[in-house]
């Protein structure tokens, strides 16, 4: 079942998500939706920082390889 959600948005705002959204051959619903779906997938600031911090300390205790090529890491 669908239902309606209104937002305020400044008129330029409101101008450039219709603009994707139609760049998108996409309603403005279903860009909307896309956009929100896709922010899901993306990593937190938390969750980034989280990453660093564990890089850091794999580094700083010698668990990291030297590599001279990206190939290298598959082996």
């Amino acid at each position: 079942m669908r239902s309606v959600l209104s937002i305020s948005l400044p008129a330029e705002k409101k101008r450039e998500i219709e603009e994707r959204a139609r760049k998108a051959n996409q309603t403005t619903s279903a860009y909307i939706m896309k956009i929100v779906e896709l922010e899901k997938s993306l990593i937190s600031e938390d969750e980034l920082t989280l990453m660093a911090k564990r890089a850091e300390k794999d580094y700083k205790s010698g668990k990291t390889k030297s590599l001279k090529s990206l190939a290298d890491l598959m082996k």
